[in-house]
């Protein structure tokens, strides 16, 4: 088992971070704001990292080789031309001394000023014509020609985030066709999704589907609550406290991490479709440094719980020929999904994941 974690580039400072959130804004400005709705995580020791300094890309490189973690999968910010969060990519590239498997997931989706609660359109995400997809193709030629970058069976890797693109199949394909004039076999497309509503909608020459965590097990959980009795009264409790009584902090959405990830352990016997797939698995999960009351919270799940997990989806790769598995995340703060080393409890994470790939 090859674990891909996520990483997120906004640790650095960007102009249209500055413009929109305010002077020196980076994902650790959501982390040291007061957040009444959180217990609260830091990361170990202060390490408040910078991500352009070659040092941090040579510790996370160093973490990923010592606790199993076989690569990193970098949110790819891309706007028809316009690039967001890149130099930390950028930089990798350049520093081929530091010997990190990478690849990229495009996050293909309009930013809002979400945070917030409004849907003000900060960056719009548009997709031009072939000329624009040759501009794309391009830019990301020389990450993919990069003997680090990941690729299966001679094929870059590049996975997309949003599936709500009408020309998505053309565009794969221009990029399909492109890989092969350079020298590739073709690209390896993975769509991701997080819901199984969004199995139809996922393009035809998608070589792979990957079921991104834990969205994909947190819809199929409150789908299932919601059908029984008790869970008609608590959406019902939660909709008269918000709309009625205008009670905000008692409406935040709180999941036992234990039950929820014994759940998606279960479901790791039943496919999620027909067709080609990677899993995902995730650690745990706090979105309220950014969306505060409006956000949902999955706790930290037990050792034995997540140990479980991992070695089901360790056993899950070997049933079905697979190496790669993806984590969510590496570093994805403000949503509490790490596998950093955190203040309180450490390596929690790292500590069990080079247990359970270790083990023969």
């Amino acid at each position: 088992m090859k674990i891909i974690a996520f990483n997120l580039p906004q640790f650095h400072e960007i102009p249209e971070n500055n413009e929109w959130w305010g002077k020196g804004f980076t994902e650790w400005t959501n982390i040291k704001a007061d957040n009444k709705y959180s217990e609260g995580i830091k990361p170990l020791d202060g390490n408040y990292y910078n991500f352009l300094d070659k040092s941090t890309m040579q510790w996370q490189t160093d973490l990923c080789k010592k606790y199993g973690v076989y690569g990193m999968c970098y949110y790819h910010y891309y706007f028809n031309g316009r690039l967001l969060l890149e130099k930390p990519a950028e930089n990798l590239l350049e520093w081929k001394d530091i010997d990190q498997k990478f690849c990229f997931c495009w996050a293909n989706h309009t930013w809002y000023r979400s945070w917030n609660g409004t849907k003000e359109v900060l960056l719009e995400q548009t997709y031009g014509n072939e000329e624009e997809w040759s501009r794309h193709f391009e830019y990301l030629r020389p990450f993919f020609e990069d003997d680090r970058y990941i690729k299966i069976d001679g094929k870059p890797v590049f996975m997309i985030f949003n599936t709500q693109v009408e020309c998505l199949d053309q565009m794969m394909a221009y990029f399909d066709d492109a890989c092969k004039k350079a020298g590739f076999a073709g690209i390896f497309y993975i769509q991701s999704i997080s819901n199984q509503c969004y199995l139809g909608k996922v393009p035809e020459n998608a070589d792979a589907i990957l079921t991104r965590e834990p969205d994909y097990s947190y819809n199929k959980y409150v789908n299932k609550l919601n059908k029984t009795p008790w869970g008609f009264i608590v959406r019902s409790i939660r909709y008269v406290n918000r709309k009625i009584f205008h009670i905000k902090r008692i409406n935040l959405r709180k999941f036992d991490g234990n039950k929820l990830m014994r759940f998606a352990t279960d479901n790791l016997k039943n496919p999620p479709t027909s067709r080609d797939y990677f899993r995902c698995a995730w650690s745990m999960w706090d979105n309220t440094y950014r969306h505060k009351w409006r956000g949902y919270k999955i706790s930290r799940p037990s050792k034995e719980v997540f140990e479980t997990y991992l070695r089901a989806l360790k056993s899950d790769c070997k049933k079905r020929g697979k190496d790669f598995v993806f984590f969510n995340a590496w570093n994805e703060w403000a949503e509490g999904m790490i596998l950093e080393p955190e203040e309180k409890y450490g390596y929690y994470f790292l500590d069990s994941i080079k247990k359970v790939v270790d083990e023969s």
